[in-house]
């Protein structure tokens, strides 16, 4: 076999070093010039999983080792070495100036951008194909549990272990006994952790589990996404064409749907066909490139498919699978850019002329796809099920060619009738290498490697594309395709590009503007980054993305909840009140539109020339899809719309069978955030507990109600009341001031330290300022009280000057119980016992003034004087007393004195003295008890 360089006398491709972040590291290579960063991270991935097993004979010294060159750290050069060392094993070629030419051209069209293949053969196909049945069923849902399992594994794990370690972190948390840490009854952190972790789907066992972890001291609850096997390959079902409406047909088109793994062919020869080329080694060959003022280069396409088809056949060489592949030997030579070169001839995808414009290019690459494999066919031999196949294969070929003779006439399908002929010939004498060569596969690994090109029979993403510059910065720009054919119609290329990227400024005279942001809270600097993002093209909602603002501005300016920041799909400008169509109007003013319909100086009647994915219909995808499969030895797989639903799936079926396609899958593309809008709840059902409930009749059920409340900062009243607490906490002064609401709930605090540092006293001044501001925003006073509770630092020690906080482990500690204990009655942290200061601050529980086996004395009444502020209570009678009826021993209590309140001191001291009273503290005469008044 004889090759002469075609590509590599296009000289060396330009090249510069560049930085690219990889999973692990960042690495710096040579990369073509013309490649984003996106692209050359695709082909480092690429290189990763190569194949490298070189063969074992000895190599002549012109292929004893790589070319020298440095682009992707000599990953193409190796590619091309290897190749060309396998093929001087295979003694493919005479001469080793042929293989070296063969090296040479594999590398330039590497390098060019001309091709990009998968790493290495595919390996086995799929089970032969069922017709749609009742076996078939049985296994589609079978393979369908399998999807749904591996799904829900994956997103399970994550928010399990997040929940897992939240209960690890409320016990390592808490200060105190390690058993009352460790109890869900005494820890209420814990006991909220659990609550959470049991809506998630842990397992009353795994919790157990957790706990007792965090029991043990253990700190973290990591788990690594789990082992899945592999997806089995796909399930290929026969559909009869007639029969595509059957309920059966309408359930594996939505299990395709939802899984990605169902192939359905209209007949058994497609279904084969499709099922062999899923396991063949596969190259994308980018036919736009051949295009220039001067028409198609239809010799340089076919010497790029020739190329690449003895390329793929060492691929298969060289893997040593032969006999695991069919026997058939399939490649699987695709096509990229065949919209891109519509649109650089000026035709509309879903034009008669577009479509028969991309037929010919498909002839071409499947004449010479056969055309190559007789070639291989004389030094190699043909594949093993040639011989049965040999009047078929015929048959196929005559049929192509018959089909290229009915297309306009044009260089390239005359140059297939040859190529086809050629084919004809060799099939009747030495035979063919390979069955079947050419597919229409949608990789879209393959695309991004050739700088996101459209795929197979599919559209184009639209006339816009992304332009990187040296500093990393990208640009969304007009697409190099768009831009020559507007040149060509003599439209303003400048003016359309302007378009495309949109006006980049929120200055409308209404609705979504600059004024309307600022009225919302949004500053200059959000503002200002915003339409930063839209001048380079980023979509308006990513502009005002959580992603793309500050979080803190988000949640202090905006009260947006955290739950809500951490959902992609979270709009920001509707939780900012803006209506759909504001956010419409301004996207279509100020941000990127993505396309030309609506450019006002398009020149008439070609719109449809630059028409996107998204604005090409159904029927113009499947119109070119059947005329592509007239040449394609292999269906075409075709992808649904990102956000399609099982309805159009079956609908999709439906519609292929009645285009006349030869096969369907029904691939959902990588589907937007989804953020599903759910009503309040308005009640919750009673949790689990976490041990067995005890039995006895329930006659009362605490029921937890969530009331949705308005994010508002709730203002104190001018005039408020409250109390001061001085105290000492080992030996450092601190005095404690509240401020309450009309109903006595706490709404602010104040916190002085005596005779502090002024960073020390500041920050304690500004931190009460935070616990007052989240009070005043309706945080509770139990969530401050349990998060700061214990928390252990200097200042600590004994407590003076309180009478129910005797010792604590921080200021904050202190301070937290105080306001515990005055308002949230938590008894529980009160009474402690200077003379043992554990971690928690509680003592034995003596009373106060009273020894072992003592009891304790019975509280005086005080005056209201001692507990209500004579200026705030001013014009309420100040003749007022507290009376202590709470809290005592009812088994040692006795009846109380008879005693009357005096009028003129307020004192209950006044005393019977003869057969009159008088008050003990003024000395005052009080006349008559009220009873003897009677």
């Amino acid at each position: 076999m004889r090759f002469q360089p075609r590509f590599a006398t296009a000289g060396a491709v330009a090249g510069g070093l560049r930085a690219i972040e990889r999973p692990d590291r960042v690495v710096e290579v040579r990369a073509p010039d013309a490649w984003g960063d996106a692209q050359v991270e695709a082909w480092l991935d690429w290189a990763d999983a190569a194949p490298t097993a070189a063969p074992p004979a000895d190599l002549p010294r012109e292929l004893a080792a790589p070319a020298e060159d440095g682009l992707l750290d000599g990953a193409l050069a190796r590619y091309a070495h290897r190749l060309a060392a396998w093929s001087w094993t295979a003694e493919l070629f005479d001469k080793v100036q042929d293989a070296v030419a063969f090296r040479d051209d594999i590398f330039a069209s590497l390098a060019q951008g001309l091709a990009a293949p998968l790493a290495g053969a595919r390996g086995l196909p799929p089970p032969a194909a069922e017709a749609a049945g009742p076996v078939f069923a049985t296994r589609l849902e079978r393979r369908l549990a399998q999807a749904r399992g591996r799904a829900a594994a994956l997103a399970a794990g994550p928010a399990l272990e997040h929940r897992l370690q939240a209960v690890i972190d409320a016990i390592d948390r808490c200060e105190g006994d390690a058993d009352a840490c460790a109890d869900p009854r005494r820890n209420a952190p814990l006991a909220r952790a659990a609550r959470a972790a049991l809506a998630a789907g842990a397992s009353d066992a795994l919790l157990a589990q957790a706990i007792a972890l965090g029991r043990a001291g253990e700190t973290r609850w990591t788990a690594a996404a789990p082992d899945l096997p592999a997806p089995e390959p796909l399930l290929v079902g026969v559909v009869e064409r007639d029969g595509a409406a059957s309920q059966a047909a309408r359930r594996a088109a939505i299990a395709g749907w939802e899984s990605g793994e169902v192939l359905l062919a209209f007949d058994a020869v497609a279904a084969e066909q499709a099922r062999q080329a899923l396991a063949a080694p596969a190259v994308a060959l980018a036919a736009d490139r051949f295009w220039s003022a001067q028409g198609f280069d239809h010799q340089g396409f076919a010497a790029l498919v020739r190329l690449w088809t003895v390329a793929l056949e060492l691929e298969l060489y060289a893997s040593g699978a032969d006999a695991a592949l069919p026997g058939g030997r399939p490649l699987s030579l695709q096509l990229a850019g065949l919209h891109e070169l519509l649109v650089r001839r000026g035709l509309a995808y879903g034009s008669e002329a577009g479509r028969q414009a991309a037929a010919e290019v498909q002839a071409l690459a499947t004449a010479a796809a056969y055309a190559a494999s007789g070639e291989l066919a004389i030094p190699m031999g043909p594949c093993p099920d040639f011989p049965g196949a040999r009047n078929a294969a015929t048959a196929v070929l005559r049929a192509h060619a018959a089909r290229c003779s009915a297309l306009p006439q044009t260089p390239a399908t005359a140059l297939a009738g040859k190529l086809f002929a050629a084919a004809v010939k060799s099939s009747e004498t030495a035979g063919l290498r390979h069955l079947q060569a050419t597919g229409l596969g949608e990789d879209p690994g393959l695309a991004l490697r050739l700088g996101g090109l459209s795929m197979g029979a599919a559209p184009w993403a639209g006339p816009a594309s992304a332009a990187e510059l040296s500093d990393g910065t990208v640009l969304r720009v007009l697409a190099p395709a768009a831009a020559e054919a507007l040149a060509a119609m003599g439209a303003d290329v400048s003016a359309a590009e302007a378009h495309l990227k949109g006006a980049g400024a929120l200055d409308g005279p209404s609705g979504l503007n600059r004024a309307a942001l600022q009225a919302r809270g949004f500053t200059d600097h959000e503002i200002g980054a915003a339409e930063a993002a839209l001048a380079a093209g980023v979509p308006l909602a990513a502009a005002f993305s959580s992603a793309s603002l500050d979080e803190g501005f988000l949640r202090d300016v905006l009260g947006a909840p955290a739950e809500a920041l951490a959902d992609p799909a979270f709009d920001v400008l509707a939780f900012a009140g803006f209506t759909p169509e504001q956010i419409a109007e301004a996207s279509e003013r100020a941000g990127a539109t993505g396309s030309l319909l609506a450019w006002p100086d398009l020149p008439s009647g070609q719109g449809a020339v630059f028409a996107g994915a998204a604005e090409v219909a159904l029927a113009d995808r499947l119109a070119m899809q059947a005329a592509l499969e007239a040449f394609a030895c292999a269906p075409a797989l075709t992808a649904l719309p990102a956000g399609s639903t099982p309805g159009e799936a079956t609908a999709r079926l439906a519609q292929a069978a009645a285009a006349g396609v030869r096969a369907v899958r029904l691939v959902p593309e990588a589907a937007r955030p989804v953020r599903i809008e759910l009503p309040p709840a308005e009640e919750e059902a009673p949790r689990r507990r976490l041990e067995p409930a005890p039995q006895p009749l329930v006659t009362e059920r605490i029921v937890e109600k969530v009331v949705e409340r308005e994010r508002a900062r709730r203002k104190l009243p001018d005039r408020r009341k409250g109390y001061i607490q001085k105290a000492t906490v080992g030996g450092h002064k601190v005095y404690l001031h509240t401020g309450e609401y009309e109903d006595g709930e706490l709404g602010e605090v104040f916190i002085d330290m005596h005779k502090e540092g002024a960073a020390f006293r500041s920050l304690m001044n500004n931190f009460a300022i935070a616990i007052s501001i989240g009070l005043q925003y309706g945080v509770p006073l139990d969530e401050f009280v349990d998060a700061f509770v214990y928390t252990r630092f200097e200042p600590a020690g004994p407590v003076t000057g309180n009478d129910t906080i005797r010792s604590a482990t921080s200021i904050l500690d202190y301070i937290f119980r105080e306001l515990a204990v005055s308002y949230l009655d938590r008894e529980d942290l009160a009474n402690g016992d200077p003379g043992e200061l554990h971690a928690d601050g509680l003592g034995r529980g003596i009373q106060d003034g009273a020894g072992p086996g003592e009891a304790a004395a019975e509280p005086e009444p005080l005056p209201a004087s001692r507990l209500i502020s004579k200026g705030f209570a001013r014009g309420v009678p100040d003749n007022l007393i507290v009376l202590p009826l709470g809290g005592r021993d009812k088994a040692r209590a006795t009846p109380a004195p008879e005693a009357d309140v005096c009028a003129e001191c307020g004192e209950l001291a006044v005393t019977r003295s003869g057969a009159g009273l008088a008050c003990e503290a003024c000395g005052a005469p009080a006349g008559r008890s009220g009873a003897e008044s009677q």
